[in-house]
């Protein structure tokens, strides 16, 4: 077999042909990888613009209406426009979503807890006697400040848990 210009391969070293194609790809690759940790870099200091959150305002304003005195200790907006909230008093969390709409107006909203306590605190200040529920415009608001939790917490019998 014969190339183009008329000369045969056992003409042309085959090793220094390979080492060529090679080291273009070693290089190619070395680019690339160089290229990908350029990004990354960049991707993990560049800030990340932010926007304000108005629904999450008007979480943190409803939450401070409802539990007075608490703690908030995260709203993080979590899935379809509901929001996770964590919150703290005395020690003891209470942990929940609030999901505005889903059936209810857009201003209302699910409550949906984490947890046993914090569906007992949480049905205290639920606007509906059987549904935990939030209502922009209640009957009648009821709240639950931490100061009252911790009166309840002195005034409940002390139980031994070795009894």
């Amino acid at each position: 077999m014969t190339h183009r210009d008329g000369t045969t391969p056992a003409a042309e070293p085959i090793h220094e042909s390979c080492m060529i194609r090679i080291r273009s790809t070693h290089r190619r690759a070395g680019a690339a990888l160089a290229a990908l940790a350029g990004v990354l870099v960049l991707g993990l200091t560049a800030p990340i613009p932010a926007v304000s959150d108005d629904a999450r305002e008007t979480v943190v304003q409803e939450v401070r209406t409802r539990l007075p005195g608490w703690t908030i200790h995260r709203v993080a907006r979590s899935w379809e426009g509901a929001y996770t909230v964590v919150m703290q008093c005395a020690g003891r969390e209470v942990g929940f979503q609030l999901i505005p709409g889903h059936g209810l107006p857009a201003e209302d909203a699910w409550v949906q807890p984490n947890d046993a306590y914090s569906r007992e605190r949480l049905a205290a200040v639920s606007d509906h006697w059987r549904h935990l529920v939030w209502y922009e415009n209640p009957a009648a608001m009821s709240s639950l400040s931490c100061e009252d939790e911790l009166a309840a917490d002195r005034t409940r019998p002390e139980v031994s848990r070795f009894e």
